[in-house]
């Protein structure tokens, strides 16, 4: 069974337990109350009838009391008599005929007065025959009359249980009737609820599967609505940048591939061409200029296939947290001359100035030297690519207590704002950078830079404005990192 009619039936079934039990509650509520009530009229019958008995022995009447007995019989039905028993007057018992003749058939027993004093309620007690079920009420009481006549009785009142129960029940299917159709409606209104919230649940569950199941098939622009602020909700925007992070990691796979293809095919396209030139004749009848010339650019297509592997490896290890950095002291100033010093001959080339600006008083820090020497090398390399005949290189360096930070800025083409922190993922481009380079590159430069940067513990940024130029800063503890291997 799918989960929506799961849900339906569980929310359906709770539903039901949910009211069944409140009907039941009502139910034994209803019944306790109404018993309540019962017991709170036969107290007021009680009260009245002794109240009235009091006061026709204080008039000295005994009429009054069979009249109000009778009264009783008429206007309560359930009651089975109201007597009173005189005391004083041995024999004498007051209320009215069919009240006395009940009261004949089964004589109740009341406790003496001492027995009552400790409570001022009347005595209550249920019997039962085989003919009948009584509950009578009892309670004993004194009164000087005028005349100064000592009157002390007992005031009797029984109920009939067999009638009050059926009055109970009566009372308790018209209220039950109401109450029953009211959790029917609830019943049918919670039925809908549970439908529709259980279609409400599950409709983004069944967006995420579809859109898993359209990223399965290879559509990776599929997004899924996001239509709610709860857990469902972060779940499908969590959904939703799964699928822009693997769009993105589908074009780096493409990016990949095309720098790959780009960077293999070229010099190996070199190599074929020129071994199968070497081969094509015997070597003595090939000048020695062509010979020299294919050498040549055979060694310098195998120097970049060798320096494009070496990136992808030192990237690789990067990304795995599997390079050892080796901490040796090492001098910014004389790094910075050795890296520019190679550089030299294609600056002047191109027309380049270049300046190195490194405070004599620069402190010698813990670090590894080839890989500082490689993050510069790859700065300088994307400064001198981007930077137009006449323009100017400039690297200096300054002391911050806590960090060295050495900067690099040339006044080349510069970075769009929206491109500096995607420079530095892998195989990522400037849009256009070819045209202004005039070569592409592989991308993997300021990548390998970064990882080398923060495996020192330092941090690496650009501030550039697109055909204004670039300037990457990066940051060196002073202290090496907790763990590290620092050397003498």
């Amino acid at each position: 069974m799918k989960l929506r009619p799961r849900l339906t039936l569980f929310n359906i079934s709770l539903v039901l337990i949910v009211i069944v039990a409140t009907g039941i509650f009502t139910a034994i509520s209803l019944r306790y109350f109404l018993l309540q009530e019962m017991k709170a009229d036969q107290m007021t019958w009680f009260n009245n009838f002794k109240k009235a008995c009091l006061r026709a022995e204080y008039l000295d009447d005994d009429l009054a009391v069979r009249s109000f007995s009778e009264s009783l019989e008429q206007s309560v039905p359930e009651l089975s008599y109201a007597v009173y028993v005189d005391h004083y007057r041995p024999g004498i018992r007051l209320g009215g005929v069919n009240s006395l003749q009940r009261f004949e058939e089964l004589p109740p027993s009341c406790p003496d007065e001492n027995v009552q004093s400790a409570s001022r309620e009347p005595f209550l007690e249920d019997v039962a025959t085989s003919n009948q079920r009584l509950r009578y009420y009892c309670q004993q009481v004194r009164q000087t009359n005028a005349q100064g006549y000592n009157a002390k009785g007992t005031v009797y009142v029984g109920f009939n249980m067999r009638i009050l129960d059926a009055k109970l029940r009566q009372l308790t299917r018209r209220m039950l009737v109401p109450l029953t159709w009211t959790l029917l409606v609830v019943l049918a209104l919670g039925a809908m609820g549970s439908m529709l919230l259980a279609r409400k649940m599950t409709r983004p569950i069944r967006h995420l599967t579809e859109g898993a199941q359209a990223i399965g098939e290879g559509n990776l622009d599929t997004r899924i609505p996001i239509e709610s602020s709860d857990e469902l909700g972060f779940l499908a925007h969590e959904f939703n940048l799964m699928a822009t992070k693997l769009k993105e990691l589908d074009q780096l796979k493409d990016d990949f591939v095309s720098a790959v293809s780009h960077e293999l095919r070229s010099p190996l396209s070199a190599i074929s061409g020129y071994v199968e030139l070497l081969r094509s004749k015997p070597l003595e009848k090939i000048t020695a200029e062509k010979r020299e010339k294919a050498l040549g650019i055979i060694q310098e297509s195998t120097n970049r296939l060798t320096h494009f592997i070496n990136e992808i490896l030192d990237l690789t290890k990067l990304k795995a947290g599997q390079v050892e950095v080796h901490y040796r002291p090492f001098d910014v100033e004389e790094a910075v001359e050795e890296v520019v010093g190679l550089f030299q001959p294609l600056l002047e080339k191109k027309s380049l100035e270049w300046r190195i600006d490194v405070p004599p008083d620069m402190p010698v820090i813990p670090a590894d030297a080839e890989k500082i020497r490689q993050i510069l090398t790859n700065l300088i390399s994307n400064a001198l690519k981007f930077t137009p005949s006449g323009g100017t290189i400039r690297i200096w360096a300054r002391n911050h207590i806590e960090f060295i930070q050495i900067s690099v800025q040339d006044t080349g083409v510069g970075i769009p704002s929206e491109a500096k922190e995607a420079v530095f993922e892998r195989f990522r481009q400037v849009k256009g950078a070819k045209e202004h380079a005039g070569q592409k590159g592989t991308g993997l430069g300021l990548a390998i830079a970064k990882g080398n940067v923060e495996v020192h513990g330092g941090r690496i940024w650009i501030e550039s404005e697109f055909g204004e130029g670039t300037t990457v800063h990066f940051t060196l503890p002073v202290r090496p990192q907790e763990g590290s291997d620092e050397g003498v």
